[in-house]
């Protein structure tokens, strides 16, 4: 045999070493990528659809803490319960840092159809016109959803006024 036979023999084998190659490695691998690039695609789909859960979730989350934190509101505007005693502490407080003396407080609890449960305060109190001013206002930005229902007052010097006030705070 000469040369450029061999030559030609070698690739005509090789080429065919390549067919072969080819054959029993790229074309099993050919319908690998193609289950791959089914996979890829379904779980890229299942991607979509946990960030879209994500996405429901985290707004659901962000609703609830306003939820939440509106709940704790309206708790505090109109507690569970009469709870008198806070209603006693938030009075005397109000009182004092609007410079009034308190001088008595009653309470009477009573049931409305239309405004629910209330407790009836009457509080006697003593200070200045702009004190009482000031008081009615601490009232009516207290957290505790309270209304005045009616007030009195009595001179009893050139500076000090008595005042009686009906105070209306709201419970469930």
């Amino acid at each position: 045999m000469r040369k450029g036979q061999i030559s030609q023999l070698a690739s005509v084998l090789l080429l065919m070493l390549i067919a072969v190659s080819v054959m029993v490695f790229v074309f099993p691998m050919r319908d690998s990528v193609a289950d791959l690039k089914l996979e890829k695609a379904a779980v890229a789909d299942e991607l979509q659809g946990i960030q879209s859960d994500y996405e429901a979730l985290l707004t659901l989350s962000e609703e609830v803490a306003k939820s939440e934190a509106t709940k704790q509101a309206l708790q505090t505007a109109v507690p569970t319960g009469a709870t008198q005693d806070q209603l006693i502490l938030d009075l005397s407080e109000m009182a004092e840092d609007a410079g009034f003396d308190l001088n008595a407080m009653n309470f009477s609890l009573s049931v409305d159809q239309e405004l629910g449960n209330t407790v009836q305060v009457a509080a006697n109190v003593s200070g200045s016109y702009d004190d009482l001013i000031d008081f009615l206002q601490k009232i009516e930005t207290s957290s505790r959803l309270m209304q005045v229902e009616s007030m009195s007052v009595q001179l009893t010097s050139t500076s000090a006024v008595v005042f009686n006030l009906s105070i209306e705070a709201y419970y469930q």
